[in-house]
């Protein structure tokens, strides 16, 4: 069997001829002006009668019903393929959630907008599995130290940066690369929540300084970014995110550059669900408001997923949502001991559950609207979000270690 892989992105900025809320700090943020443009980077892959499309796209997220619906609609042209959504999270793009509109009572989602997004990634999506063709594959994970913090549990840091590149064709030459994938656990909030620009903040910086080293496009997810792994720098500037993103690009083009690239021998595509009871008020009252999407089954509960993808020894674990980097760590950990030797956490994919807090660190504050130290939990379904996780990662790998998985 070989690897055959595709790309394809298109822009998904919008057009600031009516309001724009953006999302991922206070609410009534208008965008003045675009400094950037948002994308949706498609990424396809097909080894055997596995075939998958892993799609980054620089919004705050996207809930789970519209990702599904993506989904069938790229099912309904390509059969049997899979396909990820994983948000960059950046806190410069268009409310795509409800929460950050022009007051409490008001959401922040453009309906039409949000229609034509859907639209742009479907048509992304397969467009990329229309490019289809063979690749050798490398994988690296790097230490990048200095550029992130951990604004509620200092101890506690993921520094590593994972790189994935696909690379062809083989045979006759260098193969040169085709598309690098990265993924690094830190919120793309540089510019923080007086910036009035839509950007995709360092992230857009590091695709752009990949792409000049390797000439060939970049696209880049965050990790476990809750906790809150927020960028440490000096100021809140443009210049600051270029640094951060730069620094990161050189880094993964380094570790990329000593690896071989190599035949593809393996590829394994698992999904599970997984449900969890919503015990968060505020989610209850944003629910009842109409700012959020009615999520809670007949039984009162939410139903998400998790994802695992192997290519060989290098796996990647899609999460729904801002998992905190001591859970991301020991699910690293546990892909590890499980057989991988390149681990990954890929987070917000196929949801936005908002924070997945260890179960025994999670105190929801007396007042939600003035939370101090808790914020993290008056943003998340619940305490049960985390283990009833941990039950879904440790079938995904129980079922991908089973001979003939």
């Amino acid at each position: 069997m070989a690897l055959l892989a595709g790309y394809a992105q298109a822009v998904i900025t919008p057009s600031l001829e009516r309001p724009v809320y953006l999302a991922g700090f206070g609410r009534n943020r208008p965008a003045e002006s675009v400094h950037d443009d948002l994308y949706v980077r498609a990424l396809a892959l097909q080894c055997g009668d596995t075939s998958l499309v892993v799609a980054a796209l620089d919004l705050i997220g996207l809930g789970r019903q519209h990702c599904l619906e993506v989904a069938e609609r790229v099912s309904e042209h390509r059969p049997g393929t899979r396909t990820w959504l994983a948000s960059t999270h950046t806190h410069h793009g268009p409310d795509t959630i409800g929460f950050w509109g022009p007051d409490l009572a008001t959401s922040g989602v453009d309906v039409a907008y949000l229609a034509s997004l859907k639209e742009q990634v479907v048509e992304t999506a397969l467009a990329a599995a229309g490019r289809l063709a063979p690749a050798l594959f490398r994988s690296a994970s790097v230490q990048v130290t200095g550029l992130a913090k951990n604004a509620r549990d200092p101890e506690v840091l993921d520094e590593e940066l994972t790189c994935l590149q696909f690379v062809g064709p083989p045979g006759g030459g260098t193969p040169a690369p085709l598309a690098t994938w990265l993924i690094y656990p830190c919120h793309p909030e540089v510019l923080w929540e007086h910036n009035p620009h839509i950007t995709s903040d360092y992230v857009g910086a590091l695709r752009m300084e990949v792409e000049a080293l390797t000439g060939a496009p970049c696209l880049a997810m965050v990790g476990a970014i809750g906790g809150m792994m927020t960028p440490d720098v000096q100021e809140h500037s443009f210049a600051e995110a270029e640094h951060m993103g730069q620094t990161l690009a050189q880094a993964a083009v380094g570790a990329l550059a000593v690896r071989p690239a190599e035949p593809v021998e393996r590829m394994v595509h698992r999904s599970e669900e997984f449900a969890v009871p919503m015990t968060n008020p505020l989610f209850h009252m944003a629910v009842e408001a109409g700012l959020l999407a009615d999520l809670l089954d007949p039984d009162g509960t939410v139903t998400s997923e998790a994802n695992l993808l192997r290519l060989d020894s290098t796996w990647v674990l899609g999460v729904p949502g801002e998992l905190f980097p001591k859970l991301g760590l020991a699910f690293k950990a546990q892909m590890r001991e499980a057989g991988a030797v390149v681990a990954a956490v890929a987070g917000l994919t196929n949801d936005e559950v908002g924070y997945i807090i260890p179960q025994g660190e999670y105190v929801y504050p007396d007042n939600p609207f003035e939370p101090g130290d808790h914020y993290e939990e008056t943003m998340s379904l619940g305490a049960e979000v985390a283990p009833c996780l941990q039950g879904a990662v440790d079938e995904l790998l129980k079922s991908t270690a089973e001979p003939g998985k």
